[in-house]
């Protein structure tokens, strides 16, 4: 019977492949129920607990190299093992188990390691069995917090100013450790607000060369600080520069250039709104004396900080300031008599000048200069009050413009004669040389003209 069995099953292959599969699954089965062991690795970060049994000592507890780092292997059912991971650790040195009169200047703390579920299904294997540490003096320092940001307001928007509440935080721990701090920062994230913004943050450490400084042995008095950032609007503003004085004599203004002619400024919305201009106070630039161009370099923040804005670049706070004098052209000009106004002459007297025409020396810039004409200038001769006779006066002389400058006094020579006096007399006629002498002789006046000499000059 048995033979004729395992002779049909040698014949029959299809009934072999079915017996192969159904000895897999019957395997599968069996694992699964078994449910085998395995193994896997963890590391975890150790808690230092009980420091304050140093710190009573005055002394503080200095982590040697990586040994507050836990390492260590489970094993157990695959089913329980698999699913775990570091967090469902702790790993834990007791500094009030230290042996303080082990030899050396390494101290060991034993670590404990405990699972925080499936502790009774897995097996833990220690690796880092001790955490080793030093004793320091305990040092403490402190710090100003400075106020940072990350991330770029939204557009049209700029950080108006960001500070730190409190300001100030105390670090205590090794002194191989708080000695390296430099600095201690809190930062905000502002990237693309448009408005005020604040938010708790715990304050960080760094060193000399920017890098942060981590360690559980440090204690700060504030684990956390509130951080604020103000959100100005942003105005791109015109800067106006004025001058003070005046340049030597023969030399004029001609302006006063800014650069850049407009700075990027920051600023509650309300005061931004009611700023149209940066003026440059004009004592600041004093161009009295000059002779020649001047450049100067001013810097704007005073003046923005009284209109209760600052600006978006820092940097950008320097103006350069450049004032262009030019030198004036010196010219004699020929005025022509005949166009001298006189007032004040008696209608009975007739004046005339002794020249025909008047040099005046004036001043001004080229450009100026080539455009002046005759008749753009007024000459006034006052001879109110002045008798017949020979004089020397100076000339009201007035100019178009305070652009021209007349260049000393100008003086003019003329005659005023009587037009009622009786004149020199004619040649004798032969005929009648009796009738003419009774008649000077009747007059009473001499051959020659009468002259003023008293009155002249």
């Amino acid at each position: 019977m048995f033979q004729k069995m395992m002779k049909h099953l040698a014949n029959n292959p299809g009934l072999k492949l079915l017996s192969l599969l159904f000895a897999v699954i019957i395997w599968l089965v069996v694992v699964n129920v078994a449910d085998p062991d395995a193994t896997k690795t963890f590391s975890v970060p150790v808690e230092i607990i009980n420091k304050d049994i140093i710190t009573e000592m005055g002394k503080v507890p200095s982590v040697v190299g990586d040994t507050d780092i836990a390492v260590f292997t489970i094993s157990g059912p695959r089913s329980s093992v698999d699913n775990m991971t570091s967090d469902d650790f702790s790993a834990t040195a007791d500094l009030s188990q230290v042996d303080l009169s082990q030899e050396g200047e390494a101290k060991l703390v034993p670590i404990e390691i405990t699972a925080k579920k499936n502790e009774r299904r897995i097996e833990i294997m220690r690796r880092t069995v001790n955490l080793q540490i030093t004793l320091e003096d305990r040092l403490e320092k402190k710090f100003v917090i400075s106020a940072e940001s990350t991330g770029t307001p939204a557009e049209g928007y700029a950080i108006g100013g960001v500070e730190v509440t409190p300001n100030l935080l105390k670090v205590s721990g090794p002194a191989s450790v708080v000695s390296k701090i430099s600095r201690v920062g809190a930062s905000i994230n502002v990237d693309g607000i448009s408005s005020d913004v604040s938010d708790n943050v715990i304050p960080v450490l760094y060193d000399e060369d920017g890098s942060v400084i981590s360690s559980d042995l440090l204690e700060m008095n504030q684990t956390a600080v509130m951080i604020k950032a103000e959100i100005w609007a942003t105005k791109s503003v015109p800067v106006q520069c004025r001058v003070s004085g005046e340049p030597a004599a023969g030399y004029e203004f001609r302006k006063v250039e800014c650069a850049p002619e407009t700075v990027l400024v920051k600023g509650r919305a309300v005061v931004l709104n009611g700023i149209n201009v940066i003026n440059i106070p004009a004592d600041v630039i004093d161009i009295t004396g000059a002779r020649e161009d001047i450049e100067s370099t001013v810097d704007i923040v005073p003046y923005l900080e009284e209109l209760g804005i600052s600006l978006v670049e820092p940097n950008a706070s320097q103006i350069a300031v450049t004032v262009t004098i030019e030198e004036k052209e010196t010219k004699k000009v020929d005025f022509p008599a005949s166009s001298i106004k006189v007032s004040g002459l008696n209608n009975e007297y007739d004046l005339t000048f002794n020249v025909e025409s008047i040099s005046m020396t004036v001043r001004a810039l080229e450009e100026d200069m080539e455009a002046l004409a005759m008749d753009q200038i007024e000459v006034l001769l006052d001879v109110a009050d002045l008798q017949p006779g020979t004089y020397t006066r100076l000339l009201n002389v007035t100019l178009p413009g305070d652009k021209y400058e007349l260049i000393g006094q100008v003086n003019v020579q003329f005659t005023i004669v009587d037009r009622n006096a009786e004149t020199e007399s004619a040649p004798i006629n032969p005929d009648d040389s009796q009738e003419e002498n009774n008649e000077g002789e009747d007059s009473g006046t001499s051959d020659e003209p009468e002259e003023d000499s008293g009155d002249s000059e």
